[in-house]
């Protein structure tokens, strides 16, 4: 289970930038793709580092009356995040409509997220007493389920067969309507290996049920097995 999910969190490294540069950048530049992916990979690496050591901050304790640490210390992984991804799709596809080129949308992407990101910054280094007031446990347990619903989209687009499928029925569904055509969308097909099938198909449906009722098997015997 252990290895399951260390492959599981490669990729969702990986579907994130893929899917941004692939249907909101560039579609065919299959290189811009590469990079992005081996840049999320990479930053994901030094990041998780970070993030693992917990390097306490000099002088910390003097200035904010608490000590400071540049990480966690807590074992977590640090890289892209499903939640950004409609969030970057939206923002790309406004300044492409607009006569803006994809890799200088992303580009103003990747910069407001360095500014939000000294936002996080601040509240860091804010006293968790300020911080509780301004994030009551309502806001919070909100903002958290509201993140598990909007997910819920995702996992049934790999049960289908894959986000990257799953995006492509969508893009093709929007140039379909733009043309004002009348027949029905073509549905790609969702490649795994040798395998092609329709995105939706008996097969992939039942493979992901499989997954499922495996994984409440393992719960419910490893419940027992500790009792």
């Amino acid at each position: 289970m252990g290895l399951q999910h260390a492959f599981s969190m490669v990729g969702g490294l990986i579907t994130v930038p893929f899917v941004i540069f692939k249907f909101s950048v560039c579609f065919s530049c299959v290189e811009l793709q590469q990079y992005a992916i081996a840049a999320a990979l990479i930053t994901s690496g030094l990041c998780t580092l970070i993030q693992l050591t917990k390097v306490p901050i000099p002088g910390s304790e003097k200035y904010f009356g608490r000590q400071l640490f540049v990480g966690s210390g807590v074992l977590s992984v640090m890289g892209t995040s499903f939640t950004f991804l409609p969030i970057f799709e939206i923002a790309i596809r406004q300044m492409t409509a607009s006569g803006i080129d994809g890799r200088t949308a992303y580009g103003k992407m990747l910069g407001t997220s360095m500014l939000c990101g000294l936002l996080e910054l601040g509240f860091s280094v804010m006293p968790l007493k300020y911080i509780k007031r301004i994030f009551p446990p309502m806001v919070t347990a909100i903002t958290v389920i509201l993140i598990g619903v909007a997910l819920i989209g995702t996992g049934m687009k790999y049960w289908g067969g894959g986000a990257v499928c799953a995006d492509m029925v969508w893009k093709e569904h929007s140039q379909v309507t733009d043309q004002n055509l009348t027949f029905p969308p073509p549905f790609p097909t969702c490649e795994a290996g040798e395998v092609q099938l329709g995105y939706g198909s008996r097969e992939l449906i039942g493979l992901g049920f499989s997954v499922m009722v495996f994984l409440v098997f393992i719960e419910l015997f490893g419940s027992v097995f500790m009792k």
